[in-house]
């Protein structure tokens, strides 16, 4: 099926509307026919583009958890299908203040006001080149925790800046050698706090398939500190697969 015929198919599942036949009942003209579908159409191109228009790394949307999103075994986030996510291959942080002081591997996001920042990066398989990517932030309340937990205090101001693909940190990544941003603009700031899960990016897996992509986050207000866990309470940041 080529690309044509398969946008055409999902556009007539997605309106409810069959090709058009010929009828002899004016009802099912051609003119009215097609100014229905060009109507259904429309507004699902409004829905669609709302969230292909936006930028790797800007809020898409911020939720609640509310009780269709909880785990009923374990009462947290039941986002994380097994084998159907990444957890970060890499942590670690650069400091504003101590630019050439290299932190290595970490296992906890660390964040304080105007100065250290957390690196995350994915190792994204070749094999997900068709999915899509969803990068997401678990932040449960401290009570919804078993195996992690984090210190929190501030504002909770973030902000998330894309490196380009395939540019990430290693042992020796500090402040003044950190990877290059991406291309796309600085993205707005995030209020982040406890009892909520964010999504930061929706996209096509394509843009990194088969290569690391990372990003850093900082604040300017917030002292922040969690152990990344994805074991019975998922806290943290992470990418997740999905396919249409």
């Amino acid at each position: 099926m080529s690309l044509t015929q398969s946008i055409c198919h999902l556009l007539r599942r997605a309106t409810g509307l069959s090709p058009p036949q010929h009828h002899s009942n004016p009802i099912f003209s051609p003119t009215s026919l097609s100014q229905l579908i060009a109507m259904k159409v429309a507004t699902l191109l409004a829905a669609i583009v709302g969230v292909a228009s936006a930028a790797p790394g800007q809020l898409v949307s911020k939720r609640a958890l509310t009780p269709q999103d909880i785990n009923p075994r374990t009462g947290c986030p039941g986002y994380l299908t097994p084998g159907e996510f990444e957890f970060p291959h890499y942590i670690t942080q650069i400091s504003k203040s101590q630019p050439d002081k290299a932190y290595g591997p970490q296992y906890f996001g660390v964040f304080t006001p105007n100065d250290v920042s957390s690196i995350f990066s994915f190792d994204i398989p070749a094999s997900r080149t068709g999915a899509n990517c969803t990068l997401e932030f678990f932040f449960p309340t401290q009570s919804q925790l078993k195996t992690s937990s984090y210190t929190y205090s501030g504002a909770g101001s973030f902000f998330f800046t894309g490196y380009n693909p395939g540019s990430c940190p290693n042992a020796e990544t500090t402040y003044n050698n950190q990877p290059k941003p991406g291309p796309f603009p600085p993205f707005p700031p995030v209020h982040m706090e406890p009892g909520n899960a964010y999504i930061i990016d929706i996209g096509p897996c394509w843009v990194g398939a088969g290569t690391c992509v990372a990003g850093m986050t900082s604040t300017n207000d917030t002292n922040f500190s969690f152990f990344q866990d994805s074991d019975e309470c998922p806290i943290g940041i992470y990418t997740s697969y999905s396919y249409l």
